[in-house]
């Protein structure tokens, strides 16, 4: 008695296949959907679902739904996929863009006319998941910090020319931006936050001179009125300079703290050491 090969009967492929699609659709959708993140702010500044979330320029998500909480304004959003990872993650900065002027930038002109949009700046670095933050009240200063970019810390006895946004400068050309300035915690001077951009870190050594800068300097000596103004950008929004002696030390760290001088010493404005950039 011969046996008959084993045959898969015809009923089964319709069934088989029904699943296959059934399971390669959910795949397609979990790879595509959204991943939720909130974001709480003081103030909505009439940002609305559907509003967009971007990122350097591009749409990386959109605005799920708005609702008031006991601390402000919490907004819900669907981030794309491929863009959470990055920056559904510690560190990140999300602000509301929205027309800001003032005597040290102008910023959110693109939200001038038009909804509004959330704008996001992703962390430094591998660092760990989040998906609740709290977001900034105003666009930040500088919008993105690169790798290798120079922290400062520098201590002034009075604000005077150094305002938020204003230049760090080295031989009349900005190598850095002001940050932020606040009241130190014994409330004796004021504590400035500077960002020195990564290629002119090496410019920043532990015998550097801060001085401040902007104002019209006028000496009227012997032989006459001399005056002095780095630019007038710095003469209405002012401004630190660095100087570096001809014998320059070591390289500082990030967080490194400088004190300002009210102006410049002589000898100071002499120095021309060589340096190589980065």
């Amino acid at each position: 008695m011969s046996e008959e090969p084993n045959r898969v009967s015809a009923a089964w492929f319709v069934p088989i296949a029904i699943l296959v699609v059934v399971v390669w659709v959910l795949f397609d959708v979990f790879r595509s959907s959204g991943v939720a993140v909130t974001v709480t702010f003081s103030d909505g500044h009439a940002i609305a679902p559907g509003d967009r979330v971007r990122c350097r320029g591009i749409d990386v998500g959109t605005v799920d739904r708005v609702v008031l909480d006991d601390e402000g304004v919490e907004v819900w959003l669907d981030l794309d996929s491929a863009a959470s990872s990055r920056l559904a993650r510690k560190g990140s900065r999300w602000w509301i863009s929205r027309p800001e002027i003032g005597w040290s930038r102008v910023s959110g002109l693109d939200s001038l006319v038009g909804p509004r949009f959330i704008q996001v700046e992703p962390p430094q670095g591998d660092v760990a998941e989040q998906f609740m933050f709290t977001g900034l009240e105003e666009a930040p200063i500088i919008e993105q910090i690169a790798d290798g970019d120079l922290p400062l810390v520098l201590m002034a006895e009075t604000r005077g020319t150094l305002h938020p946004g204003s230049a760090v400068l080295y031989r009349g050309v900005k190598i850095g931006t002001i940050q932020a300035t606040s009241l130190a915690d014994d409330a004796t001077s004021v504590e400035v936050r500077a960002l020195v951009q990564a290629q002119y870190a090496p410019l920043v050594r532990t015998n550097s001179k801060f001085f401040q800068t902007g104002a019209l300097d006028v000496d009227l000596g012997l032989t006459g009125l001399r005056a002095r103004l780095d630019s007038l950008e710095t003469l209405f929004i002012g401004g630190v300079t660095l100087a570096t002696p001809n014998n320059p030390g070591d390289q500082v760290k990030p967080g490194a703290q400088f004190n300002v001088a009210e102006s410049a010493d002589d000898d100071w404005l002499e120095w021309k050491p060589a340096i190589e950039l980065k």
